[in-house]
């Protein structure tokens, strides 16, 4: 039995249409009442940043996506795409696309890879219990309980939410507003942040203009949430780059602007580079 630790992630990702996918966009928009004297480009961008999505569902976005079995209904969550999955009910869970190298794959937890020197008894009780789990889950096979059955001894963590997966654009630009932000989960973030920087290298016409909903609005939405915008940090979630006070790339919170705070010099550059820096480690999932 061989069980190998890998990372959440993302792969054959592709716009369709490309760099020039973004015209499909303008071209409805256009045929919607947008005047013919307005610049494709223009169009587009201001259709992103004043969230008039309709038009996004124009272009499509495809991907393979590999993360924990656990965590996978968390994607399905967003219900504006169409998937495709590794089914564990006629596949065996150690038998994936490598034919030759069968293993059972899991997702380690960030906090434990992110902290891999400090954790050492940590990850080996977790990998005591998942291969407890797994030896389960061949023995039932083995006398004969079918794999529609024995899956269910199946843990948390095994790599098998395995999909190829259809988005148009308005959902994937919501599926990262929501989960670019610091409150996601760890293999969520991860994944959002590939499909981030995925997103920006065959659409570059969208630099700038992708993150948490918190830079896209201008405005951040998690009003009271303790330990994100509000009070000490949690211990497992990384600081909001938004929240610190005398900051240039601070973003207010609704409650704040309420108010009557709202940012003061903001730096917009500065705001793309600090939150790419989260966005770069967490795609390394921690490393």
């Amino acid at each position: 039995m061989i069980i190998k630790e890998v990372k959440p992630i993302i792969w054959n990702f592709k716009i369709i249409g490309g760099e020039a996918a973004w015209q499909e966009v303008a071209y409805s928009a256009k045929m919607s009442g947008v005047p013919a004297s307005v610049g494709g480009e223009e169009i587009f961008k201001m259709i992103v940043a004043n969230d008039y999505g309709s038009a996004l569902e124009h272009v499509i976005v495809k991907f393979d996506i590999k993360m924990s079995k656990g965590n996978a209904p968390e994607l399905l969550e967003h219900r504006m795409s169409s998937h495709s999955g590794y089914s564990t009910r006629y596949i065996t869970a150690n038998k994936g696309m490598d034919k030759e190298n069968e293993a059972y794959e899991i997702v380690t937890p960030w906090h434990l890879v992110k902290n891999a020197d400090e954790k050492i008894r940590e990850h080996a009780l977790f990998l005591g219990a998942v291969t407890q789990s797994i030896e389960a889950y061949e023995k039932m096979m083995e006398s004969g309980v079918p794999r529609e059955i024995a899956r269910y001894a199946l843990p948390f963590c095994q790599a098998v939410g395995i999909y190829h997966f259809t988005i148009n654009l308005r959902s994937l630009i919501n599926f990262l507003g929501l989960r670019l932000c610091v409150r996601s989960s760890a293999e969520m973030r991860c994944l959002a942040a590939q499909l981030y920087f995925l997103c920006l290298a065959q659409l570059p016409i969208l630099n700038g203009m992708l993150g948490c909903r918190g830079f896209m609005l201008g405005l951040c939405p998690e009003s009271n949430v303790t330990g994100v915008r509000t009070g000490d940090p949690l211990p497992n979630y990384p600081v909001c780059p938004f929240k610190a006070e005398q900051s240039k790339s601070r973003i207010p919170t609704r409650r704040e602007f309420r108010e009557g705070l709202w940012a003061q010099a903001f730096d917009f550059r500065q705001a793309v580079a600090v939150q790419e820096e989260n966005f770069r480690l967490w795609s390394r999932w921690g490393k």
